[in-house]
């Protein structure tokens, strides 16, 4: 069993401000009156290409981010000699601010990456409380940005029009299919679902997915209620979960810790549990111990994805162990999604009549298509206008060869070519 200071270790070590942690859009929609009067963009000067690149470095978001160091360094590396595009040499300049997991504060520095570095092109990462203003910005200004690491519906249900912003990452619905195809594979007939939401724009997401395809299958589906981040005693919300057999949740870390202490204390032990959003980092899954076996989460990359890098030919593996080997710390989703911003940055650079036009590189960039660490981005075939959809995959938290939790690949089935590492395990 999970001892109290293992709880209080993990409470601390994902300690994400509930307030900021929200990937809801609330923040970046309260931005129009700071965003930039819309203008025709013009050539930036000089033969150096400058990427600005916005993420949360401290703040409630920080764990998004704590691999930062080690993905621009080998970024940084590949792109020391500079480009050559179109027979003219460049110096490639990186740029990095922090959003300080603040809306507000994110608009500004992208309005310095703007207005004060002259960047060409600007990426954007993790949560929408970083990627939606930092988009908005840069369609104001003419600026070609590539966001990752927020849900495509709510990028594009927020802001203004996306002309020079694109994204590259998943979507709720399609990572709510995938855990569907996990829940049929619990024995029995007909079963009951109990949907954990938080009363943000994620829970919202969720909720109205589940509810679809809980009706789709003719289940039953019990509903916490939008329940508030930082809720202590969820005994009301277990209370509802009586006879359901499968969990579907969507919390921050620290109410997760919660709830799941609280269930297992109350004896609610379902079949399979799937928990988007808590369960991303090994942190909380190490902190979690014995109680973290099995749980479900989504995976957007992992060291056993079969990509490389497009830059220097690094592998997923390798990738993902050097960062081991360096830190002494487990790899991180975020990863792989952040190295693949700077590859799709490169190739739309390079295919672009001019790398100094902005608006040459916007143009690129809605006809780019190609491989990068985290699989493959095609901006021409999205769900939604300038969105590449990545595909989703679900694993299970369990202890590798070292005694530290892994993300067990046990569905494959939006890419095949990625290797299955499992079979799906019930609680």
């Amino acid at each position: 069993m999970t001892s109290d200071i293992q709880l209080s270790q993990v409470e601390a070590d994902v300690d994400l401000t509930r307030r900021t942690f929200l990937t809801g859009v609330a923040g970046a929609a309260g931005l129009s009156g700071c965003a930039l009067k819309e203008q025709t963009p013009a050539p930036t000067a000089g033969k150096t290409i400058t990427i600005g690149y916005v993420s949360p470095q401290t703040g409630g978001l920080a764990v998004f981010g704590e691999s930062n160091e080690y993905v621009l360094g080998a970024v940084r590396k590949a792109l020391a000699g500079g480009l050559k595009i179109g027979g003219t040499g460049y110096e490639v300049k990186i740029v990095t601010k922090d959003s300080q997991s603040n809306a507000a504060r994110a608009a500004q520095v992208a309005s310095e990456l703007i207005q004060n570095d002259h960047a060409d092109l600007i990426l954007a990462t993790s949560t929408p409380d970083t990627t939606n203003p930092v988009s908005d910005q840069c369609e104001a200004a003419g600026v070609p940005c590539v966001a990752t690491i927020c849900p495509w519906e709510i990028w594009t249900a927020a802001g203004a029009t996306k002309n020079y912003s694109f994204l590259h990452f998943i979507g709720t619905e399609q990572e709510v299919g995938v855990f569907a195809k996990l829940w049929q594979q619990v024995p029995g007939g007909a079963h009951a679902v109990a949907g954990l939401w938080p009363n943000d724009t994620d829970g919202d997401l969720y909720r109205k997915f589940v509810t679809a395809k809980t009706g789709e299958l003719g289940w039953k589906l019990a509903d916490s209620g939008p329940y508030e981040d930082g809720t202590q005693d969820y005994s009301a919300i277990l209370s509802k979960f009586e006879g359901t057999d499968i969990l579907q949740a969507t919390p921050i870390p620290p109410d997760w810790v919660t709830f799941w202490r609280q269930a297992k204390q109350s004896k609610y032990t379902p079949k399979l549990a799937c928990v988007a959003k808590a369960m991303l980092f090994s942190s909380v899954a190490d902190g979690l111990g014995d109680l973290a076996q099995n749980l479900v989460a989504g995976v957007w990359w992992a060291p056993g994805f079969p990509y490389r890098s497009s830059l220097d030919g690094t592998t997923a593996k390798a990738f993902a162990d050097g960062y081991r080997a360096g830190t002494g710390r487990q790899w991180t989703p975020p990863m792989g999604f952040n190295h693949a911003l700077f590859e799709i940055a490169v190739a739309a650079l390079k295919s672009a009549a001019d790398p100094k036009d902005r608006a040459a590189v916007r143009a690129s960039l809605t006809a780019l298509k190609g491989e990068a660490i985290s699989g493959k981005y095609d901006f021409t075939q999205g769900p939604s206008k300038n969105v590449s959809l990545a595909p989703d995959l679900a694993g299970q938290w369990r202890k590798d060869k070292d005694g530290k939790y892994d993300l067990t690949i046990v569905d494959n089935s939006l890419d095949p070519a990625i290797p299955l590492q499992g079979e799906l395990e019930l609680l």
